[in-house]
């Protein structure tokens, strides 16, 4: 009989060990998954000592494709592969007003706005058929008077479907910003947001995201004002010029 209350004992310590393993272990995966997926923003600095005294920022662009079935596009700098949706209107507008309003001038650098770049950009770009993007971006920094060019490009926009709180269809936005030297025509940095809102009960790993929305499913706009706010946190440091 005692032999069995030792056997059960131990059993007990064993199987309370681990449960504290494995709960540790859980709290370690979804903590590492908050990290990496928790955000759809991301930043790449591609050229070192990045100083800039004068950006523009050209007009934002929206891309799609010839055929309405295509659920992939590329972007026009980089030729990278981005998933698409359709959309109407011209939510490229509303991007380009929430990074050039976020966009820190204080940084020892001056930023040309769209509307005074705009003119320029749509002459080049008429007189400058079948040429590459970038070299029709590094034409007009040049003509503005700019040492770098901002760059953005929307692929995907879909407006969520149902309330706040209930949700049929979420919110997706998918966008990438390069800015662009205008000495040579190089990328020098690029921001991407990919993002469609998942509930709880579809990805436990979006828990922190889900409350920074408000606990609430957002639409396309709030989506893509977070997004913004992601990307701008990891644009280059003009300081020192």
């Amino acid at each position: 009989m005692q032999s069995g209350v030792i056997i059960i004992e131990k059993l007990i310590s064993f199987f309370s060990r681990f449960r504290v393993l494995l709960c540790g272990g859980v709290c370690v995966a979804l903590l590492a998954g908050c990290v990496s997926h928790g955000a759809g923003g991301s930043t790449t600095l591609l050229q070192r000592d990045v100083h800039f005294k004068k950006i523009a920022v050209a007009p934002f662009q929206a891309v799609g494709s010839g055929d309405p079935a295509a659920r992939i596009v590329r972007c026009p700098i980089s030729g990278t592969s981005f998933r698409a949706c359709g959309f109407s209107g011209n939510p490229e507008k509303k991007i380009e007003e929430q990074f050039v309003g976020g966009l820190n001038a204080s940084g020892g650098y001056i930023v040309i706005p769209p509307q005074e770049v705009r003119g320029v950009y749509q002459r080049v770009s008429a007189a400058s058929l079948g040429e590459a993007p970038l070299e029709i971006l590094k034409k007009v920094g040049e003509e503005v008077g700019a040492d770098g060019i901002i760059a953005g490009h929307l692929f995907c926009y879909r407006e969520r479907k149902g309330v706040d709180y209930s949700a049929e269809r979420p919110a997706s936005v998918t966008f990438c910003i390069h800015l662009i030297r205008t000495r040579d025509g190089m990328s020098v940095w690029k921001g991407v947001f990919d993002k469609t809102q998942s509930s709880l009960m579809e990805n436990i790993l979006e828990v922190l995201p889900f409350l920074r929305g408000g606990g609430k499913w957002m639409t396309a706009e709030e989506l893509s004002r977070q997004g913004v706010r992601e990307i701008l946190k990891g644009f280059p440091d003009m300081k020192g010029n």
